[in-house]
């Protein structure tokens, strides 16, 4: 494999149909584990469909961890992915990007203290802010508004209430 040190930070990828991925960066084909190894050394890449050009990083980066690292996937209940398959795309985005965020803001300070994020990586606050430029949450020393945390506890609430009618409906 090429020396990572001479590889951009941003590296593009094209997924074909035949799930072959191509690093157009640096002309020449990947594997899933070396995509998912050029993650893991710092790189940030993006994923596009090679007809489409839709941007298609998010489920091939969680593709490849899924197949990679299972066991970060057990500690997500099966109630809460029953929930996302079944959810709506602007709702899951929306509760997302704020379970994300309110579960990674206190890691910001430490890992800030490590050096996190790399240069051109994720915000520790907002791991999806490159994804969804237009909303961004405020950094990690300013608290949030009262009314975000009131609108995150009836989010909670909501998804708590449909999480106990889900194990009632499966019981019944």
């Amino acid at each position: 494999m090429t020396d990572e040190s001479t590889v951009p930070q941003l590296i593009e990828v094209k997924k074909y149909p035949n799930r072959r991925l191509y690093d157009s960066t640096r002309s020449r084909h990947l594997t899933h584990e070396e995509l998912y190894d050029l993650v893991v050394a710092g790189h940030t890449v993006r994923v596009t469909e090679s007809k489409s050009g839709a941007d298609i990083t998010a489920l091939v980066l969680m593709q490849a961890s899924i197949e990679r690292t299972p066991e970060k996937f057990a500690a997500i209940p099966p109630e809460i992915v029953h929930l996302i398959i079944r959810a709506n795309d602007q709702m899951l985005r929306s509760f997302t990007s704020s379970w994300f965020a309110q579960l990674v803001q206190p890691l910001a300070q430490p890992l800030a203290q490590a050096g996190w994020p790399p240069a051109g990586g994720f915000t520790p606050w907002n791991p999806f802010a490159a994804a969804s430029p237009a909303r961004t949450a405020p950094p990690a020393s300013e608290p949030p508004a009262d009314t975000d945390v009131a609108d995150l506890e009836s989010r909670l609430q909501a998804m708590a209430a449909e999480i106990e009618r889900l194990k009632r409906d499966r019981s019944a």
